[in-house]
């Protein structure tokens, strides 16, 4: 036993092995010699639509997107589009109104002030 040893010195490990986080555990050149290079289609779906990627464009293709929910999108939204229609109407003439009541108070209070005087 030895009093002037180091008791620090690193001691050098192993390599650590390269772990895949592919759940089909294969090696990354068998992974591309099995599969390629290209990967499948990208298809994203945004509320009811379904849009898909073009490669080539390198863009968001939503012409051949197709929709999810069917007719009841389209259905729904003319419903709403009525409704919005119906609601602006109605505030125009809410908006009339009120602009009739005020010129209305302000003959009566101008009436008020020329008899006073």
């Amino acid at each position: 036993m030895s009093f002037f040893s180091n008791q620090f010195t690193i001691k050098k490990t192993k390599p650590r092995k390269y772990v895949s986080r592919s759940p089909l555990k294969l090696p990354a050149d068998e992974m591309a010699r099995e599969l390629g290079p290209q990967y499948g289609d990208i298809d994203v779906r945004i509320a009811d639509k379904k849009i898909a990627f073009d490669r080539e464009d390198g863009d968001w293709n939503t012409e051949g997107a197709e929709s999810l929910g069917g007719g009841a999108s389209s259905a729904s939204a003319q419903k709403l589009g009525k409704q919005v229609t119906i609601l602006q109407e109605e505030n125009n003439m809410l908006k009339l109104k009120v602009d009739v009541l005020l010129n209305l108070v302000a003959e009566s209070i101008a009436e008020l002030s020329s008899t006073q005087k």
